[in-house]
């Protein structure tokens, strides 16, 4: 078996990066030794923010001989923590910050679905539980939001952290998963129970539960970083149909993937919507679906509807299907304008 000399790090182990001093660095790793290079080579995972990227020169081909590729069996966590975690939403920032926008029972009933937490590692810090279509728990992500802007803090440092490092977990063995994975759970016995039958992916969990506030008729789901929109973490779910919404600025990475899963028969798509928006580099769908709705309540103006939007309107009145259809597919009008939702 031929493999490099030199390959970046698969752990889930991060470094200072060089260039823009976050701790999103991957170092390079001699195969051979299994020892790290010298810190400057290595790649900054945040590729549109930073980008840097410096791999060794002469990374020869080798041929590794006589070692045996151990598929590690991956490490859970009790589930008890999850079911604790669940609680004290008067002291999550970011459950407060759902509450100023969305109806209460609205709140509460999508909070409950993706099993919402709370911790205590930072004073108003929000736990967001990895849980597979199993009910597994592989992990859960911990994020400190500003409750006004529900925006990341990420003064003095980025308040991020992960619950199997907090509980000191020895040679914790983390195979990530999509985070709202669980909720295939009904789908074993029966197909999905949305409109569409449509799974819809983004990359941050925040935006992944905003937006089943604004359009509840998808099943929305999050990669949790952008390189994570991978074969692994999408197998579950390869036999249903897929829309994945990348961030501003990550439209070509996304759909490069999209392209390759294709080719391996998912039924899968890349929406443009974001990339194809006036919206600054970094957007997400759900900024620009609350920049949507902030302007909407500033703005009350007539609407003039095309011929094709008007017949769309009439026949969303027998069938409301057809919304959810024209939303997946990105449909345009006879002007080559895209369909709005009335």
């Amino acid at each position: 078996m031929n493999e490099f000399k030199y390959s970046l790090d698969k752990s889930s182990k991060k470094f200072i990066c060089p260039s823009c001093g976050k701790r999103r660095f991957v170092r390079y790793i001699n195969q051979i030794t299994n020892e790290y290079l010298e810190e400057a080579y290595g790649r900054c995972d945040r590729e549109t923010s930073c980008g840097y990227h410096n791999n060794p020169k002469q990374n020869e081909c080798i041929a590794i001989v006589n070692i045996e590729r151990i598929n590690l069996i991956p490490d859970f966590i009790d589930p008890i923590l999850v079911k604790q975690s669940l609680k004290k939403y008067s002291n999550n920032n970011f459950a407060k910050f759902l509450h100023k926008h969305f109806a209460k029972d609205e709140v509460e009933n999508c909070i409950a679905k993706y099993n919402v937490g709370t911790s205590k590692h930072w004073e108003g810090a929000t736990v967001f539980w990895q849980i597979n279509q199993t009910q597994k728990v592989h992990t859960g992500k911990i994020i400190l939001f500003d409750e006004n802007t529900g925006k990341r803090v990420k003064i003095p440092f980025p308040h991020i952290n992960w619950v199997h490092k907090k509980i000191n977990k020895d040679k914790y063995n983390l195979k990530q998963c999509l985070f709202g994975l669980h909720q295939l759970k009904s789908s074993i016995a029966m197909p999905l129970q949305y409109n569409c039958n449509t799974i819809a992916i983004v990359e941050s969990e925040k935006t992944a539960i905003i937006m089943s506030l604004f359009i509840p008729e998808y099943l929305w789901m999050a990669t949790g970083s952008k390189q994570n929109l991978k074969l692994q973490l999408l197998e579950p779910i390869k036999n249903e149909n897929i829309v994945v919404y990348p961030d501003k600025g990550e439209f070509n990475d996304w759909n490069t993937k999209v392209t390759e899963l294709q080719k391996q028969g998912f039924k899968i798509k890349c929406s443009s919507i974001i990339e194809n928006s006036d919206f600054e580099t970094g957007t997400d769908l759900a900024d620009i679906y609350f920049a949507m709705k902030k302007n909407a309540s500033k703005n009350k103006v007539e609407i003039v509807l095309s011929e094709t939007e008007k017949k769309i309107q009439m026949l969303s009145k027998i069938n409301p299907s057809i919304i959810s259809l024209i939303e997946t597919f990105d449909l345009i009008d006879e002007k080559g304008n895209g369909i709005r939702k009335m």
